[in-house]
């Protein structure tokens, strides 16, 4: 490591000696002192106003804040930013308060609620505005009378859409739903919708998967690894029956 000068961007700014490899096209930006220089945008953090940029003379790489450019050089140098995933810490708790349903022992009404933390856990990094979307997923109790009725239904289906900073948190509180089904688990089992899990789907503003989980192990070892068929998952309707892996019920996907 050693330090250098930034055509006066700043009176001492710390450079990296190694090149880092991309694609990224060059830009040629200007300090608010009019000096400019030819570079690759490598990182650019909107929250914070840090920038990492390499010259291309000779491959230094320096960090400065966004307001060292002038105002057109800014933009370019967000617009030509690369697109960075930060690291998230995703938590879904769920709660199933059960109750009896009349004067039977074995139908339940059960009340479902579920809430949703992020954390950005990246110092330098932001979440763009992302589109979440929360299924709530409920599964067939006639199969404990018939194994071939062993189905899925989405018993909610929710979304939000938020950006996150580097370093910051963020909360989501489902709307609480009711559903009831037969506890007994045996042949006279009469159905009913026992809650099994939750999918948790994230899409960038195009549309494409950047991360899901899920509570439900059928989901997360076939249905995950599906980001287009994730990507359809979450436009499915309250009511629908769907197979245990979301799949379209008594058809392939």
């Amino acid at each position: 490591m050693k330090t250098a000068r930034a055509f006066n961007l700043l009176s001492a700014v710390a450079v990296w000696t190694v090149c880092l490899t991309g694609s990224a096209k060059d830009i040629t930006v200007k300090s608010t002192s009019g000096q400019s220089m030819d570079v690759e945008v490598l990182a650019y953090t909107k929250s914070s106003g840090n920038v990492r940029i390499k010259r291309t003379s000779d491959g230094q790489i320096f960090n400065v804040k966004l307001d060292a450019f002038d105002a057109e050089s800014q933009k370019k140098i967000a617009d030509a930013a690369p697109v960075a995933m930060p690291k998230l810490n995703i938590e879904v708790s769920n709660g199933a308060r059960r109750a009896r349903e009349g004067n039977s022992s074995y139908m339940k009404r059960q009340e479902i609620t579920a809430s949703v933390s992020v954390k950005n856990e990246s110092r330098d990094i932001d979440l763009a505005k992302t589109k979440f979307t929360i299924l709530l997923i409920g599964r067939n109790t006639s199969r404990f009378a018939d194994r071939d009725q062993d189905w899925s239904k989405i018993l909610a289906n929710e979304t939000f859409t938020n950006s996150l900073p580097a370093g910051q948190e963020l909360k989501f509180e489902c709307k609480p739903i009711m559903t009831s089904y037969d506890s007994d688990k045996d042949y006279t089992n009469v159905g009913g919708w026992d809650f099994d899990g939750y999918l948790l789907v994230l899409q960038d503003e195009e549309g494409r998967v950047i991360e899901a989980k899920t509570s439900i192990g059928v989901v997360e070892s076939s249905t995950l690894k599906d980001k287009p068929f994730l990507a359809k998952a979450t436009q499915l309707s309250v009511g629908t029956e769907v197979e245990r892996d979301l799949t379209p019920h008594g058809r392939n996907r």
